[in-house]
C-alpha cells in the first residue's frame, strides 16, 4: 500500500473510531463537538499503536479527541506564538533574527491533539497559508539577515515532491541563505511517506537539510518509523524535538528511554519543549517546576549529548528560552 492510499484510508470520523473499537458510543457522543471544532485525522498505522484496553494510553491521548479539549483557560490563545503578528509576507513568519518560518502546506499526516496551531489549522487556516510562494521567496531574497529557512506547516513532509524541489531550487539562488530545516511529525505518524523519491527531493538543492522529528514517546519508535529515520539519517542531519505533555511523557524514565532509543537510530535529542498555551490543549499542561524536576532527573542519568535542551517560547523574545536558566 502506498502512503497516499494509507492516508486516504485514515480515520476522519468519530463513527469510524467507534466501529473499530477505539471509542465507545458514550465516548463518541462526548467528543463529537470537539471533532467538529478541531479536525480528526489518524492514520491507521498510528492508531494501531494504541492500547485499546488503556484509556490513558499515551498514543491514544495524542491522537483521539478528548472532551477536555473544550476546556478553556485564561492563558489559552488561538495563536499563542503570535505567528500572525510576525507575517511580513504571505506564508512567512519572521520572529527570530537570522531565520524565518516558511509555511509550505496546511496539511498534516495526523491532527495531533496537543498541536499549538490547532486554531491556525482549522478556523484560521486562510490567515497563514493563503497565496503562493512568490511573495515569500521575494521577502527572503531581499532580507539579507536571513541565513536559515525553517519549513513548517502543517507538516512540510506532506508537500508534493515537485513543489518541494521547485521551492528549494528558488531558495538555492539566494546567496545569503546558508541552511534549511524541516520540522516534521511524518516519520512518527505516517512513516511510509518517507519514500526514496521524497528523500531525493529533499536532497535536490545545494543545502544539507536538517530534519527535526517529533517523537514524544518510546512507543512511537517502531520498525516502520525506524526505517524512515534511517533513510533520512543516511543523507541528512536528524534531530528530535519532544513536547512535554501531561499523562503522555511527564516522567523522566519515559524520556530517558526515548533519548536512548532515538540515539540508536542515529537521532540526537534536540529540544524538550514546554507546551504552548494553545486553545484546546490545556489537558496537556504542567508547571515549569514539574518540568524542571523531570529534566534534572534526566540529566542525572544520561550523558550530556542525550539530554535535550528544555525550552519554552516566550512571546516577544528573540529566541527560545532555556527553562533551567530562566
Amino acid at each position: 500500500m502506498s502512503w497516499e492510499q494509507e492516508l486516504a484510508g485514515a480515520y476522519r470520523r468519530v463513527e469510524d473510531l467507534v466501529a473499530d473499537g477505539y471509542l465507545s458510543q458514550e465516548e463518541a457522543l462526548r467528543v463529537q463537538g470537539v471533532a467538529k471544532t478541531y479536525q480528526l485525522l489518524i492514520p491507521k498505522y498510528y492508531a494501531s499503536l494504541i492500547d485499546k484496553r488503556d484509556p490513558g494510553c499515551p498514543i491514544r491521548l495524542q491522537a483521539i479527541p478528548q472532551f477536555a479539549e473544550q476546556v478553556k483557560t485564561d492563558s489559552d490563545s488561538p495563536d499563542p506564538l503570535e505567528d500572525l503578528k510576525h507575517q511580513p509576507a504571505l506564508r512567512i513568519t519572521h520572529r527570530y533574527k537570522g531565520r524565518v518560518l516558511l509555511h509550505l502546506t496546511p496539511n498534516c499526516s495526523m491532527y495531533c491533539r496537543f498541536c499549538f496551531r490547532k486554531s491556525l489549522l482549522n478556523e484560521l487556516k486562510g490567515d497563514l497559508f493563503s497565496g503562493g510562494f512568490t511573495e515569500a521567496i521575494a521577502y527572503i531574497s531581499k532580507t539579507i539577515e536571513i541565513e536559515e529557512v525553517i519549513f513548517s506547516g502543517g507538516d512540510p513532509f506532506m508537500v508534493g515532491e515537485e513543489i518541494l524541489k521547485e521551492v528549494l531550487s528558488q531558495l538555492s539562488k539566494i546567496l545569503h541563505l546558508k541552511r534549511v530545516r524541516f520540522h516534521t511529525r511524518v516519520p512518527v505518524t505516517l512513516p511510509s511517506r518517507v519514500t526514496p523519491s521524497f528523500v531525493e527531493a529533499l536532497a535536490s538543492s545545494r543545502f544539507h537539510p536538517v530534519v527535526v522529528t517529533h517523537f514524544n514517546h518510546p512507543r512511537e519508535i517502531t520498525p516502520q518509523s525506524s526505517r524512515a529515520l534511517l533513510a533520512l539519517g543516511n543523507s541528512f542531519t536528524v534531530l528530535n524535538q519532544s513536547v512535554l505533555l501531561r499523562s503522555v511523557n511527564d516522567n523522566a524514565q519515559t524520556l530517558i528511554a526515548l533519548s536512548e532509543q532515538l540515539f540508536e537510530m542515529g537521532v540526537l535529542p534536540y529540544y524538550l519543549h514546554h507546551p504552548d498555551p494553545a486553545e484546546g490543549t490545556s489537558q496537556f499542561y504542567l508547571s515549569v517546576e514539574e518540568g524542571k524536576r523531570i529534566w534534572e532527573a534526566m540529566r542525572r542519568e544520561l550523558p550530556g549529548y542525550l539530554v535535550p535542551r528544555y525550552v519554552k517560547d516566550v512571546v516577544g523574545e528573540a529566541y527560545k528560552r532555556d527553562v533551567i536558566s530562566s
